[in-house]
């Protein structure tokens, strides 16, 4: 058919049900109580204070070299909650938290969005302690 000569040639062909895969598992998702993420950002930098937008931006840029997935919001001065309900509606694991007392006592919160639980951490150890829990999840 498709060559002029009349040569068959060999072929091979392939389905799969991409849609039905979806649906699958989007289905277990919702039985199990997950959330089905909508983004591959795997750290949140936030603040509870007033413009920190340059605090955030170096330390979101310390987690980008360390090859870390991060966001925030560029707003100079966005309310924790507002914060926090982003990262649960996105699905986002982590939230790094700077505010004026950590800066001062030169440590970082690192809360996990899912337990809610929340450490300090000394900012030198930041990315250790953050990749480990990625790691570890």
């Amino acid at each position: 058919m498709f060559n002029p000569k009349g040569h068959k040639v060999p072929c091979v062909g392939l389905s799969i049900g991409v849609e039905r895969i979806f649906s699958i598992l989007e289905q277990r998702m919702k039985t199990f109580g997950e959330k089905i993420r909508t983004t591959e950002t795997q750290v949140f930098v936030a603040t509870p204070q007033k413009n920190f937008l340059r605090e955030r931006l170096k330390l979101i840029a310390e987690l980008w070299d360390a090859g870390i997935k991060a966001e925030l919001l560029y707003k100079n001065n966005p309310k924790l909650l507002t914060q926090l309900h982003y990262c649960e509606n996105m699905g986002i694991p982590l939230v790094v938290i700077i505010g004026e007392q950590e800066l001062k006592e030169g440590v970082i919160k690192l809360r996990s969005v899912a337990s809610r639980e929340e450490v300090a951490i000394k900012r030198e150890n930041l990315v250790a302690e953050i990749q480990k829990r990625l790691f570890e999840s």
